[in-house]
């Protein structure tokens, strides 16, 4: 198999995606890197969006094994906003580079239909943003709710592909329930924002192409693909963190699947330095999502 025949196709299958992210050699690797660029410079040139990222609650209901938030979790220290703190929380900070804002938190009924329908209109109100929800999987009531209310975009994503390491990490719910929820997201008139994760444990290179294969299908106007961190007091802890080459081609190919699509380096420290983050941008992606505010501020307490 040619790698630049693979580049001048139109359409690639899930074979010739797994041949990208196995290259290893460094010329090979310059022309996926080249190719993906300029398909970023022909559809989105060279501007970076900015996300303002408000995460408002760390409390979650779920149990994913690999996520420092999971419900059993007993070293994490817990958080709750009330709306007017979150509302003055972006006054104190926000600035006219910010594009797009999103509304953070695990999986916390503790916040009703009504106190993030408030969030939204008061937001839509004063900043002209888009304005963005990262609320996990929640009912079908609520999305239509929320989309009424004024938001333009839900953050939701799959993970894995992989129906049975789905299951295995994410046990509260299942990967055809997720794909559902996403459909009946971009059904009702959300911009969508999905992804995977680089590095889960048991995931082979075969999985992520099809990964990337999925997030064509969904056809997002968002993709957040972020590297697997192993975390304290999970299953997986002493589990090796994604590779950072493995993300940058799982990148590059994404910019090739989809070339209009924004792509969204993800917030935290622990997943990128700031030379890391250059070289995504370099390459494809296109917005960098700050880091979430109150998590910011717990760091330095």
């Amino acid at each position: 198999m040619q790698i630049q025949e693979i580049l001048n196709k139109a359409q690639l299958n899930a074979e010739e995606i797994n041949f990208l992210l196995n290259i290893s050699d460094e010329a090979e690797l310059d022309l996926l890197f080249r190719k993906s660029a300029a398909v970023k410079q022909l559809f989105l040139g060279r501007s970076k969006n900015k996300i303002l990222t408000i995460q408002f609650s760390n409390y979650c209901e779920n149990s994913c094994l690999y996520c420092e938030l999971r419900e059993e979790s007993i070293s994490v220290k817990r958080f709750r906003l009330t709306p007017d703190e979150v509302l003055e929380k972006i006054d104190s900070i926000f600035n006219s580079g910010i594009t797009n804002i999103i509304l953070q938190s695990g999986a916390d009924s503790h916040y009703d239909t009504d106190m993030i329908s408030y969030l939204i209109y008061k937001i839509k109100k004063e900043y002209e943003v888009e304005l963005t929800l990262d609320l996990l999987q929640r009912s079908f009531d609520e999305y239509r709710a929320w989309k009424f209310s004024g938001a333009d975009n839900y953050l939701l994503k799959f993970n894995t592909s992989n129906s049975g390491n789905f299951s295995l990490f994410t046990q509260e719910n299942k990967l055809d329930e997720r794909l559902n929820h996403i459909r009946y997201l971009k059904r009702i008139g959300y911009k969508i924002c999905t992804g995977n994760i680089i590095g889960l444990p048991h995931q082979t290179t075969e999985d992520i192409a099809k990964d990337l294969l999925l997030i064509k299908k969904l056809k997002p106007e968002m993709i957040l693909n972020t590297p697997f961190t192993p975390q304290q007091f999970t299953k997986y802890q002493k589990s090796p963190k994604g590779d950072f080459n493995l993300l940058l081609k799982a990148t590059a190919v994404s910019r090739l699947l989809l070339s209009k699509s924004n792509i969204i380096i993800a917030s935290s420290s622990n997943f990128f330095s700031i030379d890391e983050k250059k070289q995504l941008f370099e390459i494809g992606a296109d917005t960098l999502m700050l880091e979430p505010l109150a998590q910011r501020e717990l760091k330095n307490n």
